[in-house]
C-alpha cells in the first residue's frame, strides 16, 4: 500500500507535567494489538479492539484458572459473522499500565493468541495513542491533551451505538462511515452490495479467503482498491474485503429502524482496520470521538 500526505502533524504537543502513562510495547503480529496484562495475578496477553463495546475474557482461559467471579446479566455477543448469548463476568482484577483496575461485565468469547479482550468500556475513560510504526501505546487524561483542536479525520459515534466511525471517500466513487476497530486485522471490510454497486469486484478481481471473529469464521472475498482518502492521507491500492457470495454478516447492517433512532444518525457502512491504521500514529478520543493521524517522518 502507497500513501500520499496532504497534511503531515509528526508529533502532538503534550505537557511535560500531563498524566501521561508510560508507553508500552506491543505485538502485532496477525493484524490485532496486544499487550501483556494480569489477570488475578495470573500473566496473559490482551487485545485492544476499538471495535468491542465492551470488555471480554477467554472462557478457555476461565476454566482454565479457578478463578473466584461472579456471573451477571446475560447478553448477546456480536461478531462479524454471528451472535449468541453468554451471562457476563464480574470481579476479575486486571492489571493494565502499571495499575489494577477490576472490571465488571466482561462477555466471555472466544480468542485468539490472547485471553482478555480491552475494549470502548475501558478506553473511554482515557484519550489513547497508538504508535503503530513504533510498536508501543500510551493513555493520556483528557484535561492533558485537547484532541479537539488537533483532529484531522472526522469521527462520531455509530447511530445506536458507542463505536467510532469515521468518513472515508472510496476511490471518489463512495463515500462511506467506517467503524474503526483496532481489533480488526483487514484493510477495509465493506458489504458485498457495497462494493457491486460500483462493480468493484469486476473490475479489480477478487481472491477468497477466510475471515475469523469472535463467534465463527466466515468466507470473503478481497480486492485492492485504488484509492481511499482519509482525512488529509490518502492511500494508494488498499486491501477491501467483503463477504463471499450467500454468507451472511453484521457488517454495515442499517440499525436505525430497529433502533428507532433519528434519520440525522449514521449508522455504520463497515469497518477499517489494521492494514489501514499501522501506518501511523493514531491519537483517539473516544468519549468525545476527535482523531488525529500523524506520519512519522521516515513514512514520507
Amino acid at each position: 500500500m502507497k500513501f500520499i500526505i496532504a497534511v503531515v502533524v509528526l508529533t502532538l504537543s503534550i505537557d511535560a507535567s500531563a498524566a501521561v502513562s508510560k508507553w508500552i510495547p506491543f505485538d502485532s503480529e496477525g493484524g490485532h494489538i496486544s499487550i501483556p496484562v494480569t489477570v488475578n495475578g495470573v500473566e496473559t496477553r490482551a487485545l485492544l479492539e476499538s471495535g468491542a463495546a465492551g470488555n471480554g475474557i477467554s472462557e478457555r482461559f476461565l476454566s482454565e484458572y479457578e478463578f473466584e467471579y461472579e456471573h451477571g446479566r446475560q447478553v448477546i455477543v456480536s461478531g462479524i459473522a454471528g451472535k449468541r448469548k453468554v451471562a457476563l463476568i464480574n470481579g476479575l482484577e486486571i492489571g493494565i499500565f502499571g495499575a489494577e483496575f477490576e472490571i465488571n461485565q466482561m462477555m466471555p468469547v472466544h480468542l485468539q493468541n490472547a485471553d482478555v479482550l480491552i475494549g470502548l468500556g475501558f478506553f473511554n475513560n482515557f484519550i489513547l495513542q497508538i504508535d503503530y510504526p513504533n510498536s508501543q501505546l500510551r493513555i493520556i487524561t483528557h484535561d492533558s491533551l485537547k484532541l479537539r483542536k488537533l483532529a484531522n479525520v472526522r469521527m462520531k459515534k455509530a447511530a445506536g451505538s458507542p463505536q467510532p466511525i469515521v468518513k472515508v471517500d472510496m476511490n471518489g466513487e463512495a463515500s462511506l462511515w467506517l467503524t474503526l476497530d483496532t481489533g480488526n486485522n483487514t484493510g477495509i471490510l465493506i458489504p458485498r452490495r457495497s462494493a457491486t454497486r460500483f462493480d468493484w469486484l469486476a473490475k479489480y478481481g477478487t481472491t477468497e479467503a477466510l475471515l475469523a471473529g469472535v463467534t465463527k469464521s466466515t468466507g470473503v472475498e478481497r480486492f485492492n482498491l485504488p484509492e481511499l482518502t482519509l482525512g488529509p492521507i490518502v492511500l494508494e491500492n488498499v486491501i477491501v474485503i467483503v463477504p463471499a457470495e450467500g454468507e451472511r454478516t453484521n457488517v454495515g447492517k442499517d440499525v436505525r429502524a430497529k433502533l428507532g433512532t433519528r434519520l440525522k444518525e449514521t449508522s455504520s457502512d463497515g469497518i477499517l482496520g489494521y492494514d489501514v491504521l499501522k501506518h501511523f500514529i493514531v491519537t483517539i478520543d473516544y468519549k468525545h470521538s476527535f482523531l488525529h493521524l500523524g506520519v512519522p517522518a521516515e513514512s514520507e
